[in-house]
């Protein structure tokens, strides 16, 4: 009975490894407002905790990039109608060893900002302000809309010998709960 007990709890562990990391990305503050332009803003923040191998390969000299996904479509939608909006913002953060800062760079634009340290680096990413997502007169005001928000880091974008390993460890896996909700615009 205990052995048969302790392979239960061997293959629970298993299972709810891949579940530690998961929730390593935090979204918190979600907010849809209506600007005074008749467009559809996002507010958001984003909390960062990496993972040791994250943090490691980060002080390596390895850069992060993240994606905020912010996905609108119409609530009774078929699969293959076109999102009403479908927007990525992506974000690299790097660490600069010669110089000891971090850098955060928007791949959308030129924003590029430097910090002293990692979690003031993060915390910058993390604050999503004024993100247009659609423009209000392009919708349907009879229909309803869903709104998805994910982010995660993408594995596709790290250098390519280091992706074997993040492709099977749960510890590159960081990605968010993703929030979704209905409006009517």
């Amino acid at each position: 009975m205990a052995e048969r007990s302790s392979r239960l709890l061997f293959l629970l562990c298993l299972l709810a490894a891949p579940l530690l990391h998961a929730a390593a990305l935090e979204l918190s503050k979600v907010t849809l407002t209506l600007g005074e332009d008749n467009r559809i803003y996002v507010d958001a923040q984003i909390g960062y905790r990496l993972t040791p191998a994250v943090k490691e390969a980060l002080e390596n000299g390895v850069p992060l990039t993240f994606v905020l996904h912010v996905q609108m479509r119409r609530s009774r939608a078929w699969i293959w109608e076109k999102d009403a909006a479908d927007y990525r913002l992506r974000s690299t953060l790097r660490y600069r060893p010669l110089s000891g800062l971090y850098e955060v760079r928007n791949l959308g634009g030129d924003d590029k900002q430097v910090f002293a340290t990692r979690e003031a680096a993060l915390r910058y990413m993390g604050r999503i302000r004024d993100l247009a997502i659609a423009d209000r007169s392009s919708l349907d005001t009879e229909e309803e809309y869903t709104v998805r928000l994910e982010t995660f880091l993408d594995v596709e974008a790290l250098p390519l010998p280091l992706r074997p390993r993040a492709y099977l460890s749960s510890e590159w896996s960081l990605k968010a709960e993703p929030w979704e909700w209905q409006i009517r615009p």
